[in-house]
């Protein structure tokens, strides 16, 4: 099953862009663009990793997920934050987020951000981890992103089942994660 079908739920096609407008733009201005790219990862014969165009997935591949912010104008803008979503039949493969642990929060259907790992009340006042397998989303807090600035946040998750195509109209309304700007501080 092609991957672009797997991910359709969430994500845009391989290499698809989203542009975002600053709150300080006049209309129509567009200020961040987001890239978002799936590769399978695979080892090689000496064990290397490689990253390889995702055109067919299988239960127990690995894949990953890679959103490029760009600052398409002359300005920082400041307040960025980059939400990236799991979505139904894979798991998240823990600490691969990257930028990691002080940026990247995670959260469950709950829609609730915490800190890897999740933890969630059990029987009783205990408390036990929250599977990875229901994690769906990862928002990192990346910040102020300079004039014509790039910066790429990725996850990686393992397909456990390979989900049936969208109807073509719900895969056409497919859009890109959220992104949030803010203007930089004038100075």
């Amino acid at each position: 099953m092609a991957a672009g079908v797997l991910m359709a739920a969430c994500l845009m096609a391989p290499a698809a862009a989203q542009r975002v407008a600053s709150p300080e733009a006049g209309a129509g201005s567009k200020t961040v663009a987001v890239a978002l790219t799936q590769h399978k990862v695979v080892k090689t014969a000496d064990g290397k990793e490689q990253l390889l165009e995702a055109s067919s997935v299988k239960p127990g591949d690995i894949l990953e997920y890679r959103a490029t912010y760009t600052n398409n104008t002359g300005k920082a803008v400041s307040g960025l934050v980059a939400d990236l979503p799991i979505p139904e039949g894979l798991e998240y493969l823990p600490r691969s987020a990257k930028p990691g642990a002080a940026l990247v929060k995670a959260a469950a259907k709950d829609g609730v951000y915490g800190a890897e790992p999740l933890m969630r009340k059990a029987d009783g006042n205990k408390t036990e981890p929250v599977p990875y397998s229901d994690y769906r989303a990862l928002r990192w807090t990346l910040g102020q992103l300079p004039a014509n600035g790039v910066t790429a946040v990725s996850a990686r998750a393992k397909v456990e089942v390979v989900v049936p195509p969208a109807p073509k109209a719900a895969a056409a309304a497919v859009q890109a994660p959220a992104v949030t700007v803010q203007p930089a501080p004038a100075r």
